[in-house]
């Protein structure tokens, strides 16, 4: 993952804005157009592994113009794409994995967005410390979680909880995070046109 996360801590594009609640549909419906300018912070400040609820991971920040991060970390090892959406893979050894969902708003915008970034690194963590490798307990005193679903990775069993503040866990049988997702405030990885879980059983 150290390549990745090399690579996620040169992309110099960087931008956050908050927006109120949403389900995956009425996202499309008020997301910034081409007309709105995208605001960037200044290419000195360095965010790390740091994991922004809501807001980012490390140097990638939600609803960002995608083309700057994809352009960094080169052709995906997997994606999927349909009706401008679209979900992009990258893999690094047997247990490391970074996957980003992007938007684009046909006939509005000619770039994606970032709406949505999956990493199975222990490298980038909270504020508080919580990341890959917390236990479910820890992140239960931190974090308000809503059980999701369950689905099947590699052939083991994961529990996906999500909390509004815009960050999702994927827990294992072992009580403990194998995964994070960060997502806008209010939504989950479950409401996306594609998923990051093609086999997810909600609960």
């Amino acid at each position: 993952m150290k390549k990745l996360i090399l690579l996620l801590s040169i992309v110099s594009l960087i931008s956050c804005k908050e927006e109120p609640k949403k389900t995956e549909e009425n996202i499309e419906q008020n997301e910034p157009t081409s007309q709105q300018p995208i605001e960037t912070e200044s290419i000195n400040q360095n965010y790390g592994n740091q994991i922004i609820p809501g807001k980012r991971l490390g140097a990638i920040i939600l609803n960002e113009n995608a083309t700057a991060v994809l352009d960094s970390l080169g052709k995906p090892d997997s994606g999927d794409a349909a009706m401008g959406k679209a979900v992009s893979t990258w893999y690094e050894g047997s247990k490391n994995l970074l996957s980003i969902y992007t938007t684009t708003k046909m006939g509005v915008e000619d770039f994606s967005r970032i709406k949505a970034i999956r990493s199975l690194s222990p490298d980038f963590k909270t504020e508080q410390g919580f990341g890959v490798n917390s236990t479910l307990s820890e992140i239960g005193k931190n974090f308000k979680l809503n059980k999701i679903g369950v689905f099947l990775f590699e052939g083991k069993n994961y529990t996906l909880f999500s909390s509004d503040e815009g960050i999702s866990f994927e827990v294992g049988e072992d009580q403990k995070c194998h995964g994070i997702v960060i997502t806008e405030k209010g939504t989950s990885p479950a409401q996306f046109y594609l998923t990051f879980y093609p086999g997810l059983v909600k609960q």
